[in-house]
């Protein structure tokens, strides 16, 4: 990929070198063990998830050169570090999916072993979340000749031609009721099917998963599938759908957001007791907060902050969260933490909305026309404000008040969330850079998978190959500690 195109988007290299060497002085981690190539890969929520638990990337796709080079640049040390003229052990495909074939991936890849290139079966996880727009309840047309809904054939071509030992696709719950589910039930159909010798066909299991179950602070319902490779699920058992092991009060009104979902996590006004979800253990943890989530990140006036710029002190938040503490680098730099500017009318109408308020707190003669004829009713997340002591709604692409909840919670800064703040409500850690304008960078935030919920999914799947490979944790940690010495 050409690196004059990426001119605009770049970060001195001193300042990720800095963010590098953050990451590196981490507490010993063994090394990554398995290996997961993504399609549709945005900026790498998915990714991110599975890398946290030592899976390594080794190729990734998706058809705006943008989001793939986030991603090479947050996963691929070498390509950083040359920003962008240079790759290391990631192969980065641009382009759509359908134009890329097994050809393009397998001969350009070493083989784990180090003898030759990448085998067909050899890869372990294939991940991947096609287009949801089509499939989106929220769009304004869901058609079925939309051409985005088909894009996910092609995950299955992939997926049958490289034959990873697991797989998994996320999608928006809309897929399982458009057409009358129709898309969806091909997909299973399609991935269970035994095709070739190399590719035996999945067990597969799926739910709607919300990701404030998995301590997102933010209510995100997705249809996310599993498959495991048949010969591998006869030897280490079936991956399944990570349990919750937080609280939500969201209701899942869709098609099967009662026989598909987590129903005991999801409350109905009260949280369960004990005897209602003792079949999985402890009494569910609180949802993380908005403030616990970005209460600690400096104010900003309206249209303020920097790409590049550092945490500085915060007053108001002396002390971290459990989750501040866990996406801070250990560095002081702090990417992204900048906001869109809004304008006339928007900054008088805002000056209206309560915490966890809304349009209809606006003077009818300061809304936009056709608002003014809305039912109190309707459209309730527009011009929304975060409510600092609940969880935030679905993260769009575009911070728009009109059509979501995008204002700070903060009475006193009057402004939309920055890049950041919403990178935090989607659980990427600090560390993870975003890079192009500014609403680039919303919009690569609001595609994502939440990382958080991803890494829920990745143990899951980890403890399946762990048990495929025979592997011993404790062996490999006191071969680390041995190589490094006692007083490592």
């Amino acid at each position: 990929m050409p690196a004059d195109i990426f001119l605009k988007w770049r970060i001195r290299g001193r300042i990720h070198k800095a963010w590098t060497a953050s990451v590196q002085r981490k507490s010993i981690e063994i090394q990554p063990r398995y290996t997961a190539g993504e399609v549709f890969c945005g900026i790498g929520g998915l990714s991110r998830g599975f890398h946290s638990l030592g899976f390594e990337p080794k190729f990734a796709n998706d058809v705006w050169p943008l989001a793939l080079y986030n991603f090479l640049m947050n996963f691929d040390a070498t390509y950083a570090a040359t920003s962008g003229t240079h790759h290391g052990d990631i192969l980065g495909l641009v382009g759509s999916v359908e134009d890329i074939s097994i050809s393009d991936i397998l001969p350009k890849i070493s083989s784990s072993s180090g003898e030759g290139s990448l085998k067909v079966g050899e890869i372990d996880v294939l991940l991947g979340g096609p287009p949801c727009q089509g499939f989106s309840l929220n769009s304004h047309v869901r058609s079925v000749q939309d051409p985005r809904n088909y894009l996910f054939r092609h995950y299955v071509r992939l997926l049958k031609g490289l034959s990873p030992k697991i797989f998994v696709l996320e999608n928006v719950p809309g897929m399982l009721s458009l057409e009358g589910g129709h898309f969806f039930e091909e997909f299973l159909r399609e991935v269970s099917l035994s095709t070739t010798v190399d590719c035996p066909g999945y067990e597969v299991r799926f739910k709607i998963l919300n990701a404030a179950h998995y301590g997102v602070p933010q209510e995100r319902f997705r249809v996310v599938v599993v498959g495991t490779r048949k010969d591998v699920a006869d030897r280490a058992g079936v991956v399944s759908l990570p349990i919750p092991h937080h609280f939500s009060l969201a209701q899942a009104h869709f098609k099967g957001g009662r026989t598909h979902t987590f129903h005991y996590a999801i409350g109905r006004g009260k949280h369960p007791s004990t005897d209602q979800i003792s079949h999985i253990g402890p009494q569910l943890e609180p949802f993380v907060t908005v403030i616990d989530a970005i209460g600690d990140l400096p104010k900003l006036t309206n249209g303020g902050g920097e790409n590049v710029g550092r945490y500085g002190y915060n007053k108001d938040a002396p002390q971290l969260s459990k989750y501040q503490q866990n996406m801070r680098s250990d560095g002081e730099l702090l990417a992204n933490h900048w906001c869109r500017a809004l304008y006339p009318p928007n900054t008088e109408r805002i000056k209206h909305i309560p915490a966890g308020g809304d349009w209809r707190s606006i003077p009818r003669d300061l809304l936009p026309p056709g608002m003014q004829r809305a039912l109190r009713k309707d459209h309730t997340k527009r011009y929304g404000r975060l409510s600092p002591t609940q969880l935030a709604g679905t993260l769009l692409t575009k911070p728009d008040p009109h059509w979501g909840t995008f204002i700070h919670y903060d009475l006193a800064q009057q402004r939309l969330i920055s890049v950041r703040e919403a990178a935090r409500i989607q659980s990427f850690p600090d560390r993870h850079v975003f890079y192009g304008g500014q609403v680039d960078q919303y919009r690569l935030c609001g595609n994502a998978v939440p990382p958080l919920m991803a890494q829920a999914i990745a143990k899951q799947v980890k403890g399946v190959l762990d048990v495929y490979y025979g592997f011993d944790e404790r062996k490999i940690f006191d071969k680390v500690v041995s190589a490094r010495g006692p007083n490592t």
